[in-house]
């Protein structure tokens, strides 16, 4: 039975990973502890020796059967994928493996079984193999990607310390000739020193007595000397990135504060500018989308711009009806706009280029001195369309009732639309005539 290949974005294959991962973890937790203390691998401890000897000989199984992808091609070959997995991780994996401790304690050698202890240590290699699921969970859509880096730091840095802690109580000559206490808890002692070496703190407290501790002090203290300005430099990076857009958005908020104080900008002016920006914020993040979408290529492009606008189009009566084409056209060709409360949107007699679609928010029709308000329109309605297909005067002032979120359709790109659907351009045009022939009756009635 052939043994079928495996997907290395496979759902099981993820778990198995992330299960080899915790028991990496638990690994380099245990073993060196194992190690320093001389617990005897007996019992519990005998078995989970064993345990770990079979997971990571079937993880060997299963990688030497996991296809893999080279420059976005799924590589399914079984050569080919025994040939790389050979050449980049099989030693490492088969010493993580080998049940060193209970082969060589067979010897029933006081020295062999010393050295058996150390050998077991190998098993530690496996760290490097960790590399590609830390890697998944780094570039991981999901999570926050500061976070991530942020956690994965405190794990490395915990790991370090750890296994530097472990190697001092490997070293430690006399722990309890300064204070009892180190004797009592060197585990605990052992990590406290690392903590304070690492950091550069140092109380002196523990100190080196002999010259392999004294040369270990002055390696460990080298890696803190490094380690906490790298930790210091990554951890205000990190804050800086926790959430790049309001990050952006406040840099931006600083200039425009700028510009106001210095040009003397009124105070209620300053504070419309404030709500709209704090506007821009709220409803988009501060992101301008027509300035994302330009990074893509056409296809992408116009799938989104569907997603976001199809419903605002499919609303408007005009376009019911129409081919998905000539849809995918006029989506392609908006422009997003946003109007503040009180905001004229187009103003009567004034000769127009744009035709209005409300995504969110609403307007008011209006006389010329305000004192009329002729409709309310809201989102999924349209106005503008008459001054852009007549190329007449706007015949009605439209005037932003609160925060209008709008896209605009240029009168020359909407002739060129026409222009490759002749069929829709009269349908359109008479459409045209009717609102306007309403719109005038309207304000006759209301001047009566």
């Amino acid at each position: 039975m052939k043994f079928p290949i495996i997907h290395p974005d496979n759902r099981k294959k993820i778990a198995w990973d992330v299960f080899i991962l915790l028991l990496t973890i638990g690994i380099t937790l245990v073993i060196p502890l194992i190690t320093v203390f001389r617990l005897p691998l007996t019992g519990l401890f005998l078995i989970f020796d064993f345990f770990i000897s079979m997971v990571m000989l079937l993880d060997i199984f299963i990688e030497s059967h996991t296809a893999f992808i080279d420059q976005r091609e799924l590589i399914t070959d079984k050569e080919t994928i025994f040939r790389r997995y050979s050449r980049r991780a099989l030693v490492f994996d088969a010493v993580a493996a080998f049940p060193f401790f209970m082969v060589l304690s067979l010897f029933n050698s006081p020295l062999i079984i010393e050295i058996a202890y150390f050998c077991n240590l190998l098993r530690l290699v496996k760290l490097l193999r960790t590399k590609r699921t830390i890697g998944r969970i780094r570039n991981s859509k999901r999570l926050n990607p500061s976070f991530v880096r942020m956690t994965l730091l405190i794990f490395w840095i915990l790991v370090a310390a750890h296994l530097i802690s472990c190697a001092w109580i490997a070293i430690w000559d006399d722990p309890g000739a300064l204070n009892p206490i180190n004797a009592e808890q060197p585990y605990l002692r052992s990590f406290y020193w690392t903590v304070t070496t690492l950091t550069t703190i140092g109380y002196g407290d523990i100190s080196p007595s002999t010259r392999i501790e004294t040369i270990f002090v002055i390696i460990v203290e080298l890696i803190g000397a490094g380690m906490y300005g790298f930790i210091i430099g990554n951890i205000a990076n990190i804050i800086a990135n926790i959430d790049v857009a309001k990050s952006q958005y406040q840099e931006k908020m600083e200039k425009v504060s700028t510009f106001m104080r210095y040009k003397n900008i009124p105070a209620d002016l300053k504070h419309k500018i404030s709500d709209y920006y704090d506007y821009l914020w709220e409803s988009r993040r501060g992101y301008d989308e027509s300035s994302i979408l330009e990074d893509l290529p056409k296809p992408l492009k116009t799938s989104i711009s569907l997603f976001l606008n199809r419903e605002i189009i499919q609303k408007v009566p005009i376009f019911q009806g129409t081919s998905e084409e000539f849809i995918k056209e006029v989506i392609l060709n908006l422009e997003p706009v946003v109007f503040t409360p009180g905001d004229y949107v187009v103003i009567k007699g004034e000769i127009g280029y744009e035709m209005y679609f409300i995504s969110r928010g609403s307007v008011d029709v209006v006389s010329e001195d305000e004192s009329i308000v002729y409709a309310t329109l809201g989102a999924g309605s349209f106005f503008g369309e008459i001054a852009l297909l007549l190329s007449a005067p706007r015949n009605a002032t439209i005037k932003a009732r609160d925060y209008c979120d709008c896209y605009s359709l240029k009168k020359e790109t909407f002739d060129q639309i026409l222009e490759r659907f002749p069929e829709f351009a009269k349908r359109i045009s008479d459409m045209a005539e009717k609102r306007r022939a309403e719109t005038e009756e309207k304000q006759r009635n209301r001047k009566q």
